[in-house]
């Protein structure tokens, strides 16, 4: 059991019924947006990322910089 999941078992037995089945469905939430984003992170294809990121540099130009010279290496 993770430290969280100790403290959290903790502090439930500590409440009243009613507020300990209120934090434990805000966990149940939490878990469910978490799995659901995880989702969705999943689905995105490579065509989607690209389509989602085209023309976020708006205006910005994109030029490469020099690269300098090539490292020259004593034979061996």
């Amino acid at each position: 059991m993770t430290a969280i999941a100790v403290e959290l078992d903790q502090k439930l037995k500590t409440l009243d019924p009613e507020t300990a089945a209120s934090v434990e469905q805000l966990v149940r939430d939490a878990l469910e947006l978490a799995e659901k984003r995880k989702g969705n992170a999943a689905k995105e294809s490579h065509r989607d990322f690209i389509k989602r990121m085209a023309g976020s540099f708006g205006d910005e130009p994109f030029e490469r910089p020099p690269q300098g010279e090539f490292e020259k290496r004593e034979d061996w």
